[in-house]
């Protein structure tokens, strides 16, 4: 099965690159699975995952409602519903999905979504608040026991 991790984000605004940051360390383990970074998302990154047949995606979210560094984990039907973004990255990744299967490219049949609970996205530092960034390496670890991510 041909996989794709794709970590979303902006390094530059604090936690909302921890998306990119797991993928990074995931990248430094794993040499048998492709590994991209994004900073944004919709069609912009639909080149990347097409011909994939799994799609692992990395993100951050806000809910309010979880510990900062919590890792979420969700179904692509589950996460399209969430209104929880810490911020936008592009115009919806779930409307450009919809619009390159009706064109018939081969998209990834199978698709995790994890999230990870952030508190700030919007002051400019190249690196995370304290509890997101310990948690980058449990997280990344966790992520590569799941799926199966091995070296």
């Amino acid at each position: 099965m041909k996989t794709l991790v794709l970590g979303l984000g902006n390094t530059i605004l604090t936690d909302d690159g921890v998306g990119i940051r797991v993928a990074q360390k995931i990248k430094e383990k794993c040499k048998n699975v492709d590994v991209s970074e994004a900073s944004a998302a919709g069609f912009r990154i639909i080149d990347e995952i097409i011909g994939y047949d799994k799609l692992i995606l990395i993100d951050s979210i806000k809910t309010g409602k979880a510990e900062p560094g919590k890792l979420h984990k969700f179904t692509f039907e589950e996460f399209k519903k969430t209104r929880n973004h810490a911020q936008p990255h592009d115009i919806s990744l779930f409307e450009a999905f919809e619009i390159i299967k009706q064109h018939g490219d081969k998209l990834p049949s199978e698709i995790e979504i994890y999230a990870v609970e952030v508190t700030d996205t919007s002051t400019l530092s190249e690196t995370c608040t304290m509890e997101v960034e310990e948690a980058i390496p449990k997280i990344s670890q966790k992520i590569i026991d799941e799926q199966l991510l091995f070296k």
